[in-house]
């Protein structure tokens, strides 16, 4: 028997599953922190337990993890806070703020006395990861603590700024203006905190509490030192070689859950604290869900629990004083990248478009981020077909709060895909437009995979296109001045041009009554151009943003330039060229530029207060103009 998804109306909306996960805002020095307290069902655990995340890309990477260990947690007794530092996932702030290192240390200090006030928890215990860790051990060093678990730490903070430093030298489009501080990895660490960071050192430090682990990965440089510096200070310290840190840290979609590591930390934690149970009701709301951003723009972000049959979360940023008619904007997952996006761009984004006035919800897909899938087998899918059907929820939710406003979705990568093929499938009549943000791909099906796409050849082909109409090209093949020399050269040149002619035929159709399989999910099979004219006869438009080294553009005119190039003259189609910017516009220029771009856009097509200065055209430019020519 087959169980239909429930969408539960705004006004009986919670923040609690049935998991008894909730999510809420508490205060830490003025400011509102994001949070989740998972707890066991039916009774109140003595017993409390802090996450302290790391930071940066590796607060993005590792989230699903350490809510898995919030899970193993909560099974072996304990009660369980996950939180956002200030300026980092969805919590307040920006990381221009001042006084960072300083500022996390308070919130860790809050967010235990959160735990022991409103979670009614006796004891309480630290696990940290990374920079977390190192938190966790300086909140140790002022105030006892019953066990602690470093995990990775960071034990020099000038190694880890070294780190950052080469992290950033080796990106692939690195920052040219560096005055802001390091930019690594989407997020830009201002030379105030590395300043701080640098002179961060866990080995003139020491911690009260009874049980110390220091979890070390194969990496671990420092851990040993730390062992034994706690040791001479007669702290009862153990070390422990844990698996698989590699693959809980590598990119959102590639990530893979530690388990063995996971439950060897719950299974210490549980002999060292022995946590107790007791009865009473634990209530289903911890702390508001609702808060008011910081600054002169200030915006209201507010929680909500979409769907619990599957599971939907996501937060909606708002106006707060100016109340518009325009409409809302649904972000997708990028990838496997849990709501607030790459380099926490999402977050940047909605929090801007809500000062001008779109409401913007930062959506999880049933999966990925904190939209449990019932089935873990089905967890971080970032091309799901269900995805269709949480979008399909969503617009439903969003409708039921106000039926006349209109949606539009947006997505990058990933969720480009998502957001066109909900446009060409999706009956919803309160969808009128969605926005492509660097799509890889239009068309998908289950058990492909990224690397069983033509992207990679496509891009070849263009950059080989581009150099046949170069002198200096020519002229370095026909004096064998390239690295493989004029054989070779001709060979990697026929390598890439053949699959290209062999496939330019036309298609031999596919048996089927539809395009469609019942009811929305993937396309049965690859026809762009149908799915544009599916678009097109729901009456809705597109929008494409395309940084100059991605394929999206290059693919959409390969597989559908009539169509395309129709869409476009209709006013159906528009084409946005970011320059300088990667795939997940990583550094902060690229960032601002499209942002620009963006609002620009939407300025021009729904109107709003206030826009940003005009993006200048040689930072974007129409591409329908810069790739027909």
């Amino acid at each position: 028997m087959t169980t239909e998804p429930q969408s539960h109306a705004p006004e009986d909306a919670s923040c609690v599953d049935q998991a008894g996960r909730t999510a809420f805002y508490f205060e830490s020095g003025g400011r509102s922190l994001f949070a989740w307290l998972h707890r066991p069902a039916g009774a109140v655990a003595e017993h409390g337990v802090v996450i302290c995340p790391p930071l940066g890309h590796e607060q993005v990477h590792s989230h699903r993890a350490l809510r898995h260990l919030a899970e193993r947690l909560v099974a072996q007794g304990f009660a369980v806070m996950r939180f956002d530092y200030h300026a980092t996932g969805d919590s307040d702030g920006s990381e221009s703020d001042p006084q960072r290192l300083a500022t996390w240390q308070a919130n860790v200090s809050d967010a235990v006395d959160w735990m022991r006030r409103e979670g009614g928890c006796r004891k309480i215990s630290l696990v940290g990861l990374r920079l977390g860790a190192a938190l966790a051990a300086l909140y140790a060093e002022q105030h006892e603590v019953e066990s602690l678990v470093l995990w990775a730490p960071i034990v020099k903070g000038r190694r880890y700024v070294r780190e950052l430093t080469a992290l950033s030298q080796t990106a692939q489009l690195a920052a040219g203006d560096q005055s802001a501080g390091i930019e690594a990895m989407g997020f830009v660490y201002a030379h105030e905190l590395t300043g701080e960071l640098a002179q961060m050192d866990l080995l003139v430090h020491s911690v009260r509490s009874q049980s110390v682990l220091i979890a070390s990965s194969a990496n671990a440089a420092g851990d040993l030192a730390l062992l034994e510096h706690l040791a001479k200070q007669g702290v009862s310290v153990e070390s422990m070689a844990l698996s698989d840190y590699e693959g809980m840290m590598a990119e959102p979609h590639d990530t893979q859950v530690p388990h063995e590591a996971l439950r060897s930390i719950a299974d210490w934690m549980k002999a060292k604290a022995q946590p107790v149970l007791r009865g009473g009701d634990i209530g289903s709301a911890p702390g508001p869900t609702t808060m008011l951003t910081s600054g002169p723009d200030a915006v209201r972000e507010t929680l909500h629990q979409i769907s619990s049959t599957p599971d939907l979360f996501g937060i909606m940023a708002e106006p707060v004083e100016r109340p518009t008619s325009l409409p809302w904007i649904v972000m997708l997952n990028a990838g496997a990248a849990y709501r607030i996006g790459p380099g926490r761009i999402h977050v940047a984004v909605a929090r801007q478009l809500a000062a001008l006035g779109y409401p913007c919800l930062r959506l999880d897909i049933n999966g990925i981020g904190d939209s449990v899938a019932a089935d873990p087998e089905k967890e971080n899918d970032t091309y799901a077909a269900t995805a269709f059907r949480d979008v399909s929820l969503v617009c439903d939710y969003l409708h039921a709060q106000q039926p006349r406003r209109p949606i539009v979705l947006l997505g990058l990568c990933s969720g480009a895909y998502v957001a066109f093929q909900s446009a060409a499938q999706l009956p919803h009549s309160a969808i009128i437009e969605s926005i492509l943000i660097n799509p890889l791909v239009f068309y998908w099906k289950e058990g492909m995979s990224i690397n069983d796409t033509t992207t990679d050849q496509l891009v070849a082909w263009r950059e080989y296109w581009n150099a046949i109409f170069k002198w200096s090209q020519w002229k370095m093949l026909l004096t064998g001045r390239t690295r493989t020399g004029f054989a070779g050269s001709l060979k990697r040149f026929a390598s890439h041009v053949k699959p290209r002619f062999l496939s330019s035929g036309k298609r031999a159709p596919q048996k089927g009554k539809s395009a469609l399989q019942s009811g929305c999910a993937h396309p049965v099979r690859k026809d762009l151009p149908r799915d544009l004219s599916r678009v097109a006869a729901s009456e809705r438009t597109l929008a494409m943003f395309v940084s100059d080294n991605d394929p999206g553009y290059f693919l959409l005119m390969y597989q559908a330039r009539r169509k395309a190039t129709q869409l476009m003259k209709q006013g159906r189609l528009q084409c946005r060229f970011i320059h300088q910017a990667d795939h997940t516009f990583s550094t902060a220029q690229a960032r601002q530029t499209f942002y620009r771009s963006l609002t620009d856009y939407l300025h021009h097509r729904f109107g709003s207060g206030r826009i940003e200065k005009r993006v200048p055209d040689e930072d974007c430019k129409l591409l329908a103009a810069s790739l027909t020519a």
